[in-house]
């Protein structure tokens, strides 16, 4: 429906920029040459930018010696339509900023036992969750100690190599992020896909739990408080592969053995599409305050 109104407001927007100053045109050759004791006025305009976007209208309109004084100029319609068209815009792009702000956690609707068992019957409602939480619970654990092996067993290469990034800069920093007594609220299965080597996984997650700052130097908090309990919601999306044998590692193709862990023994990367069991490969916190 959104959509649908932005495409009415641009069609509207874009005729009227045609439509407008070819009325200009066409009223400027109306002035007739015997107009006694009276003077030629012509309005023009520029265009108006808003987003990238192009919004051009003009006016005008000429009289004979008897026409009205109070009938409006072509100057005066043009701006009163600029005006109009730039309101329409703004209202537009803030409505679309307003609609991007990610998905409403509690509006997020959960696949129930029935339709999971058609895609796949092995994944539980209640075992599928409490696996993820306790993989959350260890994300957590490995971030806050900057256990790096810890975060590479049960995270992506791309979301490590972002998790690895932050914490070293915040190891430079001399800050630490204590994260501690989780405590799961509720959640629930979002979605189960099936690829061609691989299924994800898609869940949202309710916690609460202490998380604050400190500085590494003093042992003091630095930001947040750990006398507050933060309440969070979480999207996260996990991955496994469904490949019956992974022989090659995807990243440098070097031939894997029996013994192969999840990190190639050749380039080191983490082995995710040989991974049988679901790591995250995305995690968003839409909602987050103290509680």
């Amino acid at each position: 429906m959104k959509d649908k109104l932005n495409r009415v407001v641009i069609f509207l927007c874009a005729f009227l920029m045609l439509l407008i100053p070819a009325l200009c045109i066409a009223d400027a050759g109306h002035h007739s040459s015997y107009s006694s004791g009276g003077s030629h006025h012509s309005s023009s305009g520029r265009s108006h930018h808003s987003s990238g976007s192009s919004y051009r209208s003009s006016s005008s309109r000429s009289s004979s010696s008897s026409s009205s004084s109070d009938d409006p100029s072509g100057a005066e319609v043009f701006i009163i339509v600029s005006v109009v068209i730039f309101l329409i815009v703004i209202i537009v792009i803030f409505g679309n900023i307003n609609n991007n702000k990610g998905p409403n956690f509690y509006y997020v609707q959960l696949m129930d036992q029935e339709r999971i068992d058609k895609i796949d019957p092995s994944i539980k409602i209640n075992e599928t969750m409490d696996y993820v939480f306790d993989l959350f619970v260890k994300e957590q654990t490995a971030w806050m100690n900057f256990d790096y092996e810890g975060l590479r067993a049960i995270l992506s290469d791309e979301l490590f190599n972002v998790y690895k990034m932050q914490l070293e800069t915040m190891e430079a920093g001399m800050e630490k992020n204590i994260m501690e007594d989780i405590v799961k609220v509720d959640g629930g299965i979002v979605a189960v896909r099936k690829h061609e080597y691989t299924e994800e996984l898609i869940v949202k997650l309710h916690v609460r739990m202490k998380d604050y700052i400190i500085n590494t130097a003093t042992n003091k908090p630095k930001h947040g408080s750990p006398d507050k309990i933060m309440d969070n919601n979480y999207i996260i999306t996990l991955e496994k592969t469904i490949r019956s044998e992974i022989t090659n590692c995807p990243n440098c193709g070097g031939e894997l053995n029996d013994n192969a862990s999840q990190k190639c023994p050749y380039c080191d990367a983490v082995l995710v599409k040989g991974s049988k069991d679901f790591v995250i490969v995305k995690q968003e916190n839409v909602q987050g305050k103290y509680f």
